[in-house]
Order: structure tokens, then sequence, then C-alpha cells
């Protein structure tokens, strides 16, 4: 990573390379380093370094390569970035660009895509946000723009969002606030134009204590389906694979649990629910701080529900999580 500073400009190069390492027989999880799907970049480098479709594969991911002027108007950024949307939790339905698969091992650091982003600041509290993104498509199926504004209503955070993408149209609103001594948001978008779905996601959060906070979001996915056995067709469609959509349901509740046990040690529970075909993605994590630059981390995903079945046809999903491997994991992080 180089990032150059000075007063009015700042320059980001960001290259990674790494080895990837896995068995034949399990599946390859998105590890949150190399783009998939529509990628959103307008060039790009090989993914594998070398020859592909081995067990051990040499990646590399150009991810920053953009330029930020700073000015009382506000920031303008060129090149390769990291874009993100949403005001909800978990799943993001206004966050359409390479958003995490909440499978995902490593979601510290996100995909950067190509584009040009003005962000104005509104006020003390509010930003206005415009931005094009560009893929490889002059024609557009892969590239996109988008307009943004937040700011405080009524005592509230408010954002809403207007974008095309792929070909489709999106409207967005957010809103965060509380209740009580109750954090609360509420995010959906509605897209529309050559498929058509809405997407929502509300929740509420709360801190027990010094030392334990919980939280739960409900999730409607209305470009997914509730009959398990369409899910292998149905995730082929648009919103799978340029909208941002990785569930293949249409209900989700989503608790999580986090216990600050000292303050070198945090312990987190999170769990999936699918709610149409009752299937489970549990997931347990723990991080230790060893120094205050190095980390390190353990956690354990558990997969519920029914398994695939065969038929005459060929192969039917059965439940959204009961045919994913439970992994095991351990990572160690240094900061400089």
């Amino acid at each position: 990573m180089l990032d150059v500073f000075s007063d009015n400009l700042v320059w980001q190069v960001h290259y990674g390379v790494g080895l990837n390492n896995r068995s034949e027989a399990a599946p390859m999880l998105p590890l949150g380093f190399t783009p998939e799907g529509n990628n959103y970049r307008l060039s790009d480098l090989r993914d594998v370094i070398g020859a592909e479709g081995h067990k051990h594969e040499l990646v590399q991911n150009l991810d920053r390569l953009n330029v930020q002027w700073q000015t009382s108007a506000g920031d303008l950024t060129i090149g390769r970035q990291a874009m993100t949307f949403g005001s909800a939790r978990v799943i993001n339905p206004t966050d359409v660009f390479l958003p995490f698969n909440v499978q995902a091992l490593n979601t510290e650091y996100r995909v950067g895509i190509d584009g040009i982003r003005f962000q104005r600041p509104l006020g003390d509290l509010g930003e206005l946000d415009l931005g094009i993104v560009l893929g490889d498509d002059a024609r557009g199926s892969t590239s996109a723009a988008f307009a943004r504004a937040r700011t405080r209503l009524l005592d509230q955070d408010v954002t809403f969002t207007a974008m095309r993408f792929s070909g489709e149209n999106l409207l967005g609103f957010g809103i965060e606030s509380s209740l009580w001594t109750m954090g609360v948001w509420l995010e959906a978008a509605y897209v529309y134009s050559e498929d058509e779905y809405s997407r929502l996601s509300t929740g509420l959060d709360y801190a027990f204590s010094e030392n334990w906070f919980g939280l739960v979001e409900y999730h409607f996915n209305g470009a997914g389906t509730d009959e398990s056995n369409r899910y292998s067709t149905n995730s082929l469609a648009g919103p799978y694979k340029a909208g941002g959509v990785f569930l293949l349901g249409e209900h989700y509740l989503i608790p999580a649990l986090t216990w600050q046990v000292s303050s070198l040690l945090s312990l987190s529970l999170q769990g999936i629910l699918n709610l149409d075909d009752q299937s489970q993605f549990i997931s347990l994590n723990a991080e230790y701080s060893l120094s205050d630059n190095t980390y390190l981390g353990a956690g354990y995903y558990q997969f519920n529900g029914d398994d695939v079945s065969l038929t005459t046809t060929g192969i039917d999903l059965e439940s959204e999580y009961g045919n994913s491997p439970n992994i095991l994991f351990v990572n160690l992080r240094y900061y400089f």
C-alpha cells in the first residue's frame, strides 16, 4: 500500500499478491481478495499469475489506483477506489458494487472499482455524493452512475439514493434513528427496468452493558425465491450477476451478540436464518490483541439445513446452507 499525502492531494496505489491453496473437493469461498462477477472495472490485470485451475494458485489484485483532490467545494476522486453504500448493519439493499458475501472470510478490505466520485458536504452532518462507475462495456451494461444525498431531517439521519447500473434503475431510501435507548434503522431499494424487485433491511441494536452488545435485523430479498428447488436457476438472473444480491431466499432474520470479555479479548456470535427453508449459517468469532498493532483471530462457520437431492433432471438444492462445508479458521493481522 502506497498512500501519498500533500496539502490538498492524495495518491493511492494498493497491490496485493497471495497464494490460494484449497482442496479440490471443497468449494472456494469468496475471500474478498479479487473481484467476482461483474467487476465494474474498465480494464484489469489477470486474476491468476501463471496457470489457472490448480489447487495452488498465485493470485493478484491491483485494488487501488486513484488520486483525490480535496477542495473547499468537496472531494473529487478519480480512479480505482472502494465505494460502499447503505445504512443497515448487515445487509445493505442499496450496496450493489461488489458487496461482501456474508460467508466471506476477509471483510476488512473492500475490493476497488473504477470510477469518478465527487463528495460535497451539506452542512455539518450532510453530504451530496455523485459518481460514475466505469466498466469494460462502453454501452453501459457494466457501468453505472449514482447520486446520493444524506442529511438530518427531524433529528433523523436520512439518505436518498438514485442509481443507474447494468441496465437497471434503483431508487433507495435509508433512515437511522433511536428509539428509547435502542438504535433503529431501515434501508430499502426498489430496482426496475429489465428486472423489477425490491429489497429491505430493518433492525435495532442495544447495549445491554458496557461489555454486551446485541442487534437483530430482518431482511427481505425480493430478488430471491421462497422455493428452494428454484435456487439454482434463479441465482443466474441479473440481480445476482450485477445487482449485489447474494442471498437465495426471500425472508431472513439476522441476530448478533458481541461480548467484550476484556480490553484485549472480544467474542461475537451471529446467525443468518433463512425463514423460507429453515436453514442457518452460524458464525462464532474471537479476536485477541497481542499488541497495539497485532491481532490474533479465530472463527467457526456452522451451516445447517437440508442437503442436496438428486432428481431425474439434475441436482436440486433443498436449502440455502445445507450443502456448505463447516469451516474453522485462524488469522493473524499486523497493522503498520
